[in-house]
């Protein structure tokens, strides 16, 4: 109970993932728009892209939740920063290359 808001939270985060690397898929690697994220760029479009998108991302959002007695507390502000910040960036490109 005293955890919900950071299990929505991480959830919410794992499902704009998934999305993203759908929508990456989508628009970078069989389409003709390119990546932003320099870290990224050189991923798109290679296995090591769903692996990480897939499998670590996850892997980190698990791990959070393991650790969220200790190190939760502290970093409850920056975990919601990040994930309103992903629900905006799928809100834009739901938006801008969707709609």
């Amino acid at each position: 109970m005293k955890y919900r808001s950071l299990a929505r939270m991480l959830i919410a985060m794992a499902l704009f993932n998934v999305a993203d690397f759908f929508a990456t898929q989508d628009l970078v690697t069989y389409g003709e728009h390119s990546e932003w994220n320099p870290l990224m760029r050189s991923l798109v479009g290679t296995p090591y892209f769903a692996l990480y998108k897939l499998v670590l991302i996850p892997t980190g959002l698990l791990f959070l939740w393991l650790v969220r007695k200790a190190a939760v507390p502290r970093y409850m502000g920056w975990i919601r920063l990040a994930c309103c910040v992903y629900a905006l960036l799928m809100v834009y490109t739901w938006a801008v290359f969707y709609a």
